[in-house]
Formats: structure tokens, C-alpha cells, sequence
């Protein structure tokens, strides 16, 4: 049945670039309610997106396509040689690939951007919170659905936290900052999941795998959220009649 519903009806804003606290209105800060429904809506994106569902099921055929050929392979490198890795290096990737970190460091722009005013970061880090918070819940459930063991005997193994979460991060980061960002902090979660197989912490394929679910989602998670401010769409606004020209946030009800 086709109901009436309220037409998109586009709004021209000025949005201040002076500092200021980013106050709740109507559209503003998000609650834990609206919060919920940002994650909700993220993850029927990622459902949809084809790119995420392509890596996604890499994911899993990685998982069990490596789980009897390579990690077995790795296991015998690390039983002739042990690791290589020393203790310094093994912390970096232990503490720099934690999802408490990437959440710490997300829920720190959320906050500072309340004080600064700072819309951009706003939404960033709003963005970041939904993929963390998808790609964490995603890679918990399948660790308690298969509970694979790991080399060092945590019957949790598959997939890799710490690279889900590193992964997600990085791809975010390069959606909203570009390449000079992006890659880097790739790099960087490649590093963490070296480290993870090299302390033995995982198997080669929860490496892979956890890798393929963080872009994945933090991927779709970007994309949904791309060209928004307070949750609407930035379109670009034209008022001949006025002589307005400039850009407009829109928002369907």
C-alpha cells in the first residue's frame, strides 16, 4: 500500500567554522538511542554493498582454505626459527592493533569535537564508532561460532581481533583523510597482523581473514556515511531567483 510521505525537502545552512560546543538539537548529537540506529543502518550497508560482500566472503574462504596448508606451513617456520619479533616491537603491535585503543582514540574525537565545534570530526568520528562497533560484534560472533584454536591455545582464534579492528580503522581513516593517511596507517595494520602470527597469537588465516572483514566493513561503513552532516545528505543548492548558490543538507521523512 503507497502512503504519503513527507517530500526531501532540502535546507540551506551556514555552517560556522568559529570554535564552539556542538549542541544536541533535532539533528544534532546523536544519543544512545540514534546511535543504534546509525550501527543498524551501517550494517544493512554493509549487507548490501557488493565490495563488502565480495571480502566478506573472501573472508571465509580464506579461513578455510589456509587453515590446513598454510598455517601449517608457518607453524613449521616458527618451530625452527621461533619468533622475530622482540619484546618492544611485540608491544607496538599488541597495543597499537587493541580495539580498545581504535575505540579510545574514536570516542576521544567524538568528545573533542563537542568542545571545538569541529562538524568534520564530528561525523568522523561517528563513523568510525558504527564500523568499530560492526566489525567488533562481527568478528566476536565468529569466534563463538567456530571457536578455532590458536597457537597459543585460545580456543577463540578465528578470525583476529586486533586485525579486524586495525583494518577497519585504517580504512576508515583513508575514506575520510585520503592516502597520505590512509596508507600509513594500512601499513600499520599489516604490521599488526604480522605480529599477531609472530608472537603466535594467531594462525596465518585468522590474520587473513580478520584483514578482509575490518576493510570490508569499515569500507561499506565509509561509504554510507560519505557526503552527510548531522545525518543528511550535502547537495548542492542553486536559487537563480535569489542569486543563492552553495550546497545543502537534505534529509527525507
Amino acid at each position: 500500500m503507497l502512503r504519503p510521505t513527507k517530500a526531501t525537502c532540502p535546507t540551506f545552512h551556514t555552517l560556522s567554522a568559529a570554535a564552539g560546543p556542538i549542541r544536541a538539537t533535532s539533528g544534532g548529537v546523536s544519543g544512545g538511542k540514534e546511535f543504534i540506529g546509525i550501527v543498524w543502518d551501517d550494517t544493512k550497508a554493509t549487507a548490501t554493498n557488493p565490495f563488502s560482500l565480495v571480502s566478506l566472503a573472501l573472508a571465509g574462504a580464506a579461513g578455510l582454505a589456509l587453515s590446513d596448508t598454510a598455517d601449517d606451513r608457518v607453524e613449521e617456520h616458527y618451530t625452527k626459527h621461533g619468533s622475530q619479533l622482540n619484546k618492544f616491537w611485540d608491544g607496538v603491535g599488541d597495543v597499537g592493533g587493541a580495539p580498545q585503543l581504535h575505540f579510545g582514540i574514536a570516542g576521544g574525537m567524538y568528545i573533542l569535537s563537542h568542545f571545538t565545534g569541529d562538524v568534520k570530526t564530528y561525523e568522523i568520528s561517528k563513523t568510525m564508532l558504527s564500523a568499530l562497533s560492526i566489525t567488533g560484534l562481527t568478528t566476536v560472533g565468529l569466534k563463538a561460532i567456530f571457536r578455532t584454536e590458536s597457537p597459543n591455545g585460545d580456543e577463540f582464534g578465528w578470525p583476529s581481533g586486533h586485525t579486524s579492528s586495525s583494518f577497519c580503522f585504517a580504512t576508515v581513516m583513508y575514506h575520510e583523510y585520503g592516502p597520505w593517511v590512509g596508507i600509513p596507517m594500512l601499513a600499520f595494520a599489516g604490521y599488526v597482523g604480522y605480529e599477531r602470527i609472530d608472537a603466535r597469537n594467531h594462525d596465518f588465516s585468522d590474520v587473513i581473514s580478520g584483514a578482509l572483514i575490518g576493510i570490508a566493513i569499515g569500507h561499506a561503513v565509509a561509504a554510507n556515511h560519505e557526503a552527510k552532516v548531522f545525518g543528511m545528505d550535502v547537495i548542492p543548492y542553486a536559487d537563480p531567483q535569489r542569486g543563492a548558490f552553495g550546497v545543502a543538507l537534505a534529509k527525507q521523512w
